[in-house]
């Protein structure tokens, strides 16, 4: 009860997997700042996002969350080659990524400790990498947060 819960920290597991840090505005919008690994690389994210408590439809310690947000970082993969020298072969390539990301979720609150679950999905969109244009629209994920 004495903590303002304007900050937290979490970890996010589900498709791509995680680690972020929040922090409240006095308007209560949140600013996320997020590292993830995906596709055998990284990057960084800073979303903003907008929870909305005590919803008539819902019950008393869930709430709902939507937002968005930018990423940067690169991606590796294996790519096939053929020439006359080599033959065939494999070889690592890697590009730059830069995206927008959408986010919404469900977040349960417990009631006496300042920890929460969470289930969103947050879909993304690609301006580089291994394609010129990747869409991918199903980064579902489950957070577990520590508020303080």
């Amino acid at each position: 009860m004495a903590q303002k819960f304007e900050r937290a920290v979490g970890i996010r597991i589900g498709y791509y997997n995680s680690v972020f840090f929040d922090i409240q505005n006095k308007n209560l919008s949140t600013y996320r700042f997020m590292v993830s690994w995906r596709e055998n690389g990284r990057q960084l994210s800073a979303m903003k996002y907008f929870q909305h408590y005590k919803i008539d439809y819902l019950p008393k310690y869930l709430s709902i969350y939507y937002g968005y947000g930018i990423h940067a970082g690169y991606t590796s993969w294996d790519q096939y080659f053929r020439n006359e020298e080599h033959g065939y072969y494999w070889e690592e390539a890697s590009a730059p990524v830069l995206g927008l990301d959408g986010l919404v979720g469900i977040c349960y609150d417990m009631e006496r400790v300042p920890i929460s679950i969470t289930a969103e999905a947050k879909p993304f969109f690609d301006f580089w990498g291994k394609k010129i244009f990747n869409l991918g629209p199903f980064d579902v994920a489950i957070s577990g947060i520590y508020r303080f």
